[in-house]
């Protein structure tokens, strides 16, 4: 070979390596790209994911509670909350069904439901019953959706732990699809559904804070409030780490023993326990009564005239509400949470923001209605087992007396809230078996 044309060689080399080179820039930022757009894609397929099966846990739901009210206004309202949800699950199955999974048969069942409770909504409105064979729908509808909820399962568990991506596993979304497409044939499985604790827990409308009084304190006050308040827990190291604000300002230490450690927060105006959270090893195992230790230690902070009014154990611990009971009425705006050590008893933590937000002096008025005569009302498929007066919070920061009636319908639990001069059903919450034990939604 002559110097010409290895010179020639060597550039025509030179310049495949650097194609090469150049190629394999491009290729990597593709590739990249390609990683980018299944990842985004991915996403978008878990957010839809998750909005159907939440929009259908709260089809069910509503169904169920629709069993036991016989109110037109709350009828109205369950139907709404229904159609609401079925909308949210459309807007998620529009999702698959624009690229290409097998949705159609659910799609066309959740517009029946949506079409369905609309159509039970305009009765109610117009102050018409709903009749035997159309609870006996609702009956099927729920049965139908809870059979759905139990097909998107387990899909949604291999999300939470990571292990499904939507983009490889086409194949397998739509056999889930296909699945639910021939269940929805018969729908007569039962399954469970969730969430909340306890009723009325989160019911925080009015931002002003009601229950704070006098001057505001230091930080070293602060500290003294803590010691003198908590000091039965045994609590000895309290550290001061600074400042927290959200409705009200508050102080933050930290607090330890020997056998833990955990977090206080107290408010700055009078020095109240805002929340409290311990951490320590549970204690040799005991008898205890877990009411009169959470009434026994909120009475410590100063909460006196509290009554437990729902519990549920999980992991080890046993979660409690107290709520002011004033002239034989439950107050569930002023409501104080309480954490106890399921093993020996000791209380390991509390919140007291509900309390400290809507308490106030109230003078209660005598109900139109006698608790006996709304024990005779019709409450539908409702067993009543016990009527008590509650006032109970509402939308916009306002109270509402009523009665609270409480039964069984089919195994299933139910609290129903009637106003106490109407009669008028207000409010309705059904107890289900969620991962921490009992809850109400």
């Amino acid at each position: 070979m002559n110097k010409s044309a290895a010179i020639s060689m060597t550039a025509i080399t030179a310049l495949l390596l650097i194609a090469v080179a150049v190629l394999s820039v491009f290729l990597s930022v593709s590739l990249q790209e390609q990683g980018q757009y299944r990842r985004m894609a991915n996403n978008e397929y878990e957010q839809a994911y998750y909005r159907l099966s939440e929009s259908m846990g709260n089809v069910r739901v509503n169904l169920d509670k629709a069993r036991v009210v016989q109110d037109s206004a709350m009828m109205c309202e369950l139907m709404t909350d229904i159609s609401v949800s079925c909308e949210g699950a459309m807007q998620a199955l529009d999702k698959f069904s624009a690229d290409g999974y097998s949705a159609r048969e659910l799609s066309k069942f959740t517009n029946q439901v949506g079409d369905y409770c609309a159509y039970l909504h305009s009765k109610s409105a117009r102050g018409e019953e709903v009749s035997a064979s159309e609870r006996e729908m609702l009956r099927k509808l729920s049965q139908t959706a809870a059979l759905v909820q139990e097909k998107l399962s387990p899909v949604r568990d291999e999300l939470g732990a990571g292990g499904f991506e939507f983009s490889k596993k086409i194949g397998a979304l739509d056999e889930e699809f296909s699945a639910i497409m021939n269940a929805l044939q018969d729908g007569s499985t039962e399954y469970p559904s969730l969430i909340y604790d306890g009723p009325f827990s989160d019911g925080l409308d009015d931002k002003k804070v009601k229950a704070l009084e006098g001057g505001e304190i230091t930080p070293q006050e602060g500290a003294e409030q803590v010691a003198e308040k908590l000091g039965e827990l045994g609590i000895k190291g309290i550290s001061y780490i600074g400042e927290g604000k959200s409705r009200f300002k508050t102080y933050l230490y930290s607090i330890d023993d020997e056998h833990g450690s955990g977090d206080v927060q107290i408010s700055a105006q009078g020095g109240k326990i805002v929340q409290f959270s311990f951490n320590c090893e549970s204690g040799e195992k005991r008898e205890f009564d877990a009411e009169e230790n959470a009434v026994a230690f909120v009475g410590a902070l100063g909460y006196e005239g509290m009554k437990p009014v729902w519990s549920a154990e999980a992991d080890g611990i046993i979660y409690m509400n107290l709520c002011l009971e004033q002239e034989g009425v439950i107050v569930y705006p002023d409501m104080v949470k309480v954490k106890i050590n399921a093993r020996d008893g000791h209380v390991i933590g509390c919140e007291t923001l509900s309390y400290l937000l809507n308490h106030r002096q109230r003078t209660l008025k005598k109900p139109t209605l006698s608790a006996k005569e709304i024990s005779e009302r019709d409450f539908g498929e409702l067993e009543v087992e016990s009527v008590r007066l509650a006032l109970i919070p509402t939308p916009g920061g306002g109270e509402r007396l009523t009665y609270e009636v409480y039964g069984k319908s089919e195994g299933e639990k139910f609290f129903v809230y009637a106003d106490a001069d109407t009669g008028a059903q207000v409010r309705v919450l059904m107890v289900v078996d969620g991962e921490q034990g009992e809850l109400l939604i």
